[in-house]
């Protein structure tokens, strides 16, 4: 690519700046946004100066001249959108969760072309202490991983608008936020594949059409016992969203602070990281550069497959918990 990429926005609302500040830092233009809210499509545009805006997706894609789309609106729009792009030839940077069912995310795998391709993105893949853990877990430092405990918890706080309506969310915390735990397991751990799922999903802490709490099992096909619990207006949370702890046979390690504890040995050892604005910002910056790189034609990581089995984890943690049963799977194909 002789010049640099040309990306587009779809949808304009809190996590777009982030979106938009690491596409300018990678080297990339934000060319083009669509939003069918014009205040908020203006008021991004002229943040970042973006100078082609839309109110439908379609002209936007009609128009051309686009290399890459980001997709950071609603859930409900996700599939619909991200088919689009990925069949008018334009690769996709897909926020998660990576849409309402297990059924429409495979319609989005299955629009994927030799070209466009989906990146789900799932930032904390890219985060310095998470790559930390997962060296210990990959070099042995561990010894061979027991079990794992995830959280991804709001204290004091949750979402208004329509993360709290099941028609354009398709869920609560689960969906917002437990997504985000259960992809960095298996991150960490390698990208298992889920045997089993059983949870307990519920409404608690606030008057809300869905759930703010959501505590979940997960069993891999590598024998690992991971426990994820994703909330809102918790009255206190056990570590910052995507905290992981790893407890092996060696030794135990976690992040957010980052320590490790080897059997046998007192102390413990520490990796230095921070929970700022700017360290948060980083992880978008590498996840875009990653993007880009799918653009010269790398294969993204995370891909589609890791949307579709994180998915397929929600659907499966919702049907437990409805049905109080576990929920045993296949293997991805």
């Amino acid at each position: 690519m002789n010049r640099p990429p040309r990306l587009a926005i779809a949808g304009t609302g809190y996590i777009a700046d982030y979106h938009a500040r690491a596409a300018a830092d990678a080297g990339a233009v934000l060319v083009a946004a669509v939003n069918h809210r014009p205040e908020s499509l203006d008021a991004l545009s002229q943040r970042y100066g973006i100078a082609r805006r839309y109110l439908d997706l379609d002209r936007l894609l009609a128009d051309g001249d686009v290399d890459g789309l980001i997709v950071a609106t609603p859930n409900s729009l996700h599939a619909e959108q991200a088919v689009k792009a990925l069949r008018a030839g334009v690769s996709v940077l897909l926020e998660k969760p990576m849409a309402l069912s297990v059924a429409e995310s495979l319609a989005i795998a299955a629009a994927e072309g030799p070209r466009a391709r989906v990146m789900l993105a799932h930032c904390l893949r890219f985060d310095e202490q998470v790559g930390w853990l997962r060296d210990l877990v990959r070099d042995g430092t561990l010894g061979r991983p027991v079990h794992t405990t995830a959280y991804a918890v709001h204290a004091g706080f949750g979402p208004e608008g329509w993360f709290t309506d099941p028609a354009l969310a398709g869920g609560g915390a689960l969906m917002d936020l437990g997504v985000h735990a259960i992809d960095v397991t298996r991150h960490i751990l390698g990208d298992p594949q889920p045997v089993s799922v059983s949870a307990h999903c519920g409404t608690h802490y606030r008057d809300l059409p869905v759930d703010d709490t959501a505590i979940l099992t997960i069993v891999w096909d590598n024998g690992v016992t991971s426990g994820v619990e994703s909330g809102w207006w918790h009255p206190h949370t056990p570590g910052p969203t995507g905290s992981v702890r790893v407890s092996g046979t060696e030794a135990y390690a976690q992040t957010f602070p980052g320590t490790l504890v080897r059997a046998g040995q007192p102390g413990a050892e520490t990796f230095p990281g921070e929970l700022t604005e700017a360290a948060l910002q980083r992880r978008y910056d590498a996840q875009m550069r990653a993007f880009l790189d799918t653009l010269a034609g790398a294969d993204p990581t995370p891909g589609a497959s890791h949307g579709v089995t994180s998915m397929r984890i929600i659907e499966a943690a919702y049907q437990s918990a409805a049905h109080g049963r576990t929920v045993h799977l296949g293997r991805d194909r």
